[in-house]
């Protein structure tokens, strides 16, 4: 891993488009993504807040990541809770800045969805060009896809299935009966097209980056 600015700001910046996508879902009604829907359960459960949240999954998740990758322990396991520390930050200001759109038609609730997978397919693609630590659940999904002998796509399909079970367990155990979990269509169209969009975006979005590195 080497460490140069233009890395630094290129991965900053694709955490910080992983923090809107979040947030984007967050102000539809149509649910969540796998992860979020879980996170979120907690998050009204526990309550905590997700700069909080964020490094407490990241510690449960990581070492699982490192282990199916057979990857050997370091500090930099460390790390990722420090990205989920940022991300939350961001997550956590941008709901005050960002208008919901709830209350709005369906039109403006599937334009926040769609948006928000296209940033989030660009933001972890950024963060994987840096070939820095990715974060916590972002590794967990890699190395179910190292597993498999497959793409970083097809894993993050496998892990947002495993995160929507995860998401009604959750929501057994806190009881958002009446909030269906928040699980809704985000869910399903998320977990089923958010792996497929970062395989497509992969290559312009290295090449462009790479343009702009290079310089």
């Amino acid at each position: 891993m080497k460490l140069t600015v233009k890395k630094s700001l290129i991965y900053l910046l694709g955490l910080a488009l992983l923090g809107i996508c979040v947030t984007l879902i967050q102000k539809t009604n149509l649910g969540m993504s796998s992860w979020d829907a879980f996170y979120r359960n907690l998050y009204e459960g526990i309550p905590l807040e997700y700069k909080y949240l964020n490094p407490i999954i990241a510690l449960i998740l990581i070492p699982i990541a490192y282990l199916i990758q057979k990857k050997p322990w370091s500090l930099w396991m460390l790390f990722p809770l420090v990205i989920s520390f940022y991300i939350g930050v961001i997550i956590d200001l941008l709901l005050l800045v960002i208008p919901s759109v709830v209350g709005l038609g369906l039109l403006w609730n599937l334009g926040y969805l769609a948006l928000s997978m296209i940033v989030c397919a660009i933001g972890l693609n950024f963060v994987v060009y840096c070939k820095y630590p990715l974060p916590a659940l972002d590794e967990l999904c890699y190395g179910i896809g190292v597993a498999m002998k497959s793409t970083y796509g097809k894993g993050k399909l496998v892990g947002e299935i495993l995160a929507l079970i995860l998401a009604i367990i959750a929501g057994l155990i806190f009881r958002h009966y009446e909030q269906y979990f928040f699980i809704g269509p985000t869910t399903i169209i998320f977990a089923l097209g958010i792996g497929k969009m970062i395989d497509l975006f992969r290559k312009p979005v290295f090449k462009l980056l790479e343009a702009f590195d290079a310089n």
